[in-house]
């Protein structure tokens, strides 16, 4: 009874009480350093609004009798890490929305049991992997369904870093000899996403950092930058029903990979070089560079999206969405405007698959006890031998 009942108190007063009046002490240390950060980040802001584009959302109506796909995926917050192995879960869904009503619905299930040897973090992307690769199939089977726009969660090759780490390792699936030919696999399926002209992405999880490398490229000096995401400058910039596109402000829709990169590896070659053109080269070069090793293809064979920012409510943050480059974005602009969450600020079929989707945070362990369960059962087996192979690896601590 005194473990439930702790539960429905605040998290800050279940830890010991010295090291409350501690954090107290730094939370009001913090929050008078982020007050002078955001009195310096105001007055940048204000230099900087002027330099870019920003529109209001249109008018239109065309959505209206669209028929609309949405597709998005979850997978274990946390591996279920065990003595035998590491095991993980992953789900996707598609619904269709006629308008704004919901008319179809399907959803689709994997587990991944992964070695208990070897890198964690390795196991942790082949399991974003096997996600992404069950999304761009569920994707694609959606385009079969006559829809007019499809919707994925996140952006087309947002799966990208660091998969060259699990290149040559095996795939716990028949389809795929190593992660090289998934990685493979779920590249050309965002290809074929793409080339089909119906597909955008919604990018909640913005990390880029592309105004900052604009900043640094116009200046080449580091001292104006504001060390913040694009959507956190976005979302004091952008006002409600606005829309913001980083073509309109570069003047080309692909170089906001190349000063993305700039923003970070800006200090690393200005050791070596003044000039900016060459450091500017250097950071393209790196994207390059990333894409083959990463997705195993020339760099022009996925360069070939736009994104762009909406805020359709306040004080919802704006969000980012990326299209084929030439996309038509009045209509697609008006839909997200009418389709809008006024507490998320995404549209509502998307927090709505969202939510359909989302694999609970123990669910996995739970998921594992069932097949413990299942072999525990089995004659042959030793059920001790079975309980000590799906032991936790840290008792201690819950998945």
């Amino acid at each position: 009874m005194r473990l439930e009942s702790a539960e429905q108190f605040p998290d800050w007063v279940k830890i010991p009480s010295k090291m409350q009046f501690q954090f107290f002490e730094l939370a009001e240390k913090e929050a008078e350093k982020t007050k002078v950060r955001l009195l310096k980040d105001k007055e940048r802001l204000a230099e900087l609004r002027p330099l870019l584009q920003f529109n209001k959302i249109p008018e239109n109506d065309d959505w209206k009798n669209w028929r609309i796909g949405v597709i998005d995926g979850s997978d274990s917050p946390v591996l279920s890490e065990r003595i035998g192995g590491r095991f993980g879960t992953y789900g996707a869904t598609y619904h269709i929305f006629q308008g704004l009503d919901l008319v179809e619905e399907e959803y689709f299930s994997g587990n991944m049991a992964d070695f208990q040897t070897g890198d964690s973090d390795a196991s942790r992307k082949l399991l974003s992997l096997l996600t992404a690769k069950l999304e761009r199939d569920v994707a694609l089977l959606c385009l079969e369904q006559d829809v007019d726009l499809l919707i994925i969660d996140g952006s087309f090759f947002g799966f990208r870093p660091r998969c060259r780490i699990i290149h040559k390792r095996p795939v716990p699936s028949k389809e795929f000899r190593d992660g090289a030919e998934l990685v493979k696999h779920i590249r050309d399926a965002s290809l074929r996403l793409l080339e089909s002209g119906k597909t955008i992405g919604i990018i909640k999880r913005v990390q880029t950092a592309s105004l900052d490398g604009w900043i640094i490229y116009r200046e080449n000096d580091t001292r104006s930058q504001l060390n913040r995401n694009d959507k956190g400058i976005l979302s004091s910039l952008l006002k409600q029903e606005e829309w913001f596109s980083y073509e309109t402000a570069y003047g080309h829709p692909l170089l906001f990979n190349f000063y993305g990169r700039l923003a970070v590896a800006y200090a690393m070659y200005a050791r070596t070089t003044q000039d900016i053109e060459s450091i500017f080269t250097f950071c393209k070069n790196d994207v390059y560079r990333n894409i083959k090793r990463d997705l195993l293809c020339k760099p022009e064979e996925i360069l070939k999206t736009s994104r762009h920012f909406i805020r359709c409510s306040y004080p919802a943050p704006p969000f980012c969405f990326e299209t084929p480059i030439n996309f038509k974005l009045e209509p697609l602009l008006a839909f997200f405007k009418a389709a809008c969450n006024k507490a998320t600020g995404l549209p509502i079929p998307l927090d709505l698959t969202d939510q359909d989707i989302t694999i609970p945070r123990g669910f996995t362990q739970e998921f594992v006890e069932e097949i413990e369960a299942h072999l525990i059962k089995e004659p042959d087996l030793d059920k001790y031998e079975v309980a000590s192979h799906f032991a936790s690896l840290n008792p201690q601590k819950q998945e």
